[in-house]
């Protein structure tokens, strides 16, 4: 079984932004081996066209070619988009066409992938990417107009996951780990 691993968000307050951001970014890598640990000592830089913030409403908006960079870690949106009413982050949206990252592995191995729009729930711990989404790993792709992926039981869903969602086909190519003897 392929297990794709996102183990690496909770709550978080807008206070502590920058730690906020790492486990974003971490969010959007999933896989079934970790990101390289010492990406996360790595400084965040952050690059983009515009930046607003908004304690009251507790929302952090970065527009504009935004660019995202911490160690391996590279994430190219149009939006991101931070929602924190009451000083606690709820959901992070990003969008583009498409959201695109990638980072090295501790396996020396690489991740990407791209979607329209990237989103992830806080409180149900949930990343859903739509439009055209795409995971890779290596040699190992997943791809699905729309894909769903729950930190709380590790659930991965694709394609038409409800009636709501009108979605196309789900491709996915694995390549075995285990060589027969």
């Amino acid at each position: 079984m392929y297990t794709w691993n996102l183990n690496l968000l909770s709550n978080f307050s807008l206070d502590h932004f920058k730690s906020t951001l790492l486990l974003l970014l971490a969010a959007f890598i999933s896989s079934p081996t970790f990101a390289l640990k010492s990406d996360i000592e790595k400084p965040v830089h952050i690059d983009a066209n515009s930046v607003m913030f908004n304690k009251t409403k507790g929302i952090a908006v970065y527009e504009g070619n935004v660019s995202i960079v911490q160690g391996t870690l590279e994430i190219k949106a149009q939006r991101i988009e931070i929602n924190a009413p009451n000083n606690e982050i709820s959901k992070i949206t990003a969008t583009g066409s498409p959201v695109k990252f990638q980072q090295k592995m501790d396996d020396e191995k690489m991740a990407r992938g791209s979607a329209k729009l990237i989103q992830y729930q806080v409180k149900e711990k949930r990343l859903v990417m739509d439009g055209n989404a795409s995971l890779s790993q290596h040699t190992d792709t997943f791809n699905s107009n729309h894909i769903e992926y729950s930190i709380n039981n590790g659930e991965l869903k694709a394609g038409r996951t409800s009636k709501k969602v009108k979605s196309g086909r789900v491709k996915a190519i694995f390549y075995p780990t285990n060589k027969a003897k």
